[in-house]
């Protein structure tokens, strides 16, 4: 516990100073075009603050030997680092291409699976095991690329990414009976990182940070066969992939939009939700839905 301790205090300590680097460095934050007005005054705030918390974690894991946790974080992390360092560069809401950035994730993802070598199967809860035989790899694969974008996609409001990863963090860890100690060191520097980031935020994490997160929680579940158990402890993020791709589908067909925009958290934004608001109904939703997957494994 001392080295989570030690996790927290040094992110909290050094986000003040990397906050007033990135500034010094113009490492700011572009809107897309095609966002909300409601975002105009975000730009220029400083990005990339999920190298601070991606590095402590990446450490911690080491400490604890956890060297196939720690990869997942760095070369997500990796990922993530093009993407923002490309848009800072161009000085625009584009970095890698979308097919680029899924290509390296499913090379990474590949790269992880290899190394985890698990067994075929997905055990769901009181209902024993099914199993997939060769359509393992592949749904290995994509649970670990698809976390990745899903906590990227609900990167889009102050403390929203950070607070649902915070929440599911958590209860994961609950459920995995305190064994990943990875975990806690990746939710104790995001925690540090929120004291930074909830309204108005002083800092992003940007890609660096949400694709290493999501690439992480994704590695745990294929690592400990948890696959079903971190799918049901994530609602929000899977909701938020979910309006994506109905949104997109819907317009390539029928040329009509589901929501007013998405990921689902904008919708809401412009239906007139405060940030505040919306980032606090996602929480209680998560922790909701979070609760009631405990109280079934435990058979509370």
């Amino acid at each position: 516990m001392l080295k989570v301790l030690v996790s927290f205090i040094v992110s909290v300590s050094l986000y003040p100073f990397l906050i007033k680097a990135f500034k010094k460095w113009k490492i700011g934050q572009f809107i897309r075009e095609e966002g909300p007005d409601l975002h105009n005054y975000k730009a220029g705030t400083p990005t990339m603050g999920g190298i601070l918390f991606v590095t402590v974690a990446v450490v911690g894991c080491l400490f604890s030997r956890l060297y196939i946790d720690a990869l997942a974080l760095a070369m997500f992390g990796f990922v993530g680092f093009l993407d923002d360092f490309l848009s800072v560069r161009r000085k625009k809401a584009l970095g890698l291409r979308a097919w680029q950035k899924f290509s390296l994730q499913v090379v990474f993802a590949t790269v992880l699976y290899l190394l985890i070598k698990p067994e075929s199967y997905v055990a769901i809860s009181k209902f024993g095991k099914i199993e997939l035989g060769g359509f393992y790899p592949i749904f290995a694969v994509l649970l670990i690329s698809g976390f990745s974008n899903a906590v990227n996609l609900t990167d889009g409001l102050d403390g929203l990414a950070g607070t649902i990863y915070l929440i599911t963090a958590v209860f994961y860890w609950i459920s995995l009976k305190g064994k990943v100690d990875s975990l806690l060191y990746s939710l104790v520097a995001v925690m540090a990182f929120l004291f930074y980031n909830v309204k108005p935020a002083k800092i992003f994490m940007g890609d660096t940070g949400a694709l290493a997160l999501g690439g992480l929680l994704g590695t745990i579940a294929v690592r400990t066969k948890s696959e079903m158990f971190l799918i049901a402890l994530s609602p929000i993020f899977l909701v938020e992939v979910i309006s994506v791709i109905m949104q997109v589908t819907s317009f390539k067909l029928f040329k009509r939009r589901i929501f007013k925009m998405s990921p689902l958290h904008h919708h809401f934004e412009l239906l007139g939700w405060k940030e505040e608001r919306v980032v606090q109904i996602f929480a209680l939703v998560n922790i909701l839905f979070a609760t009631v997957v405990l109280a079934e494994v435990y058979g509370i």
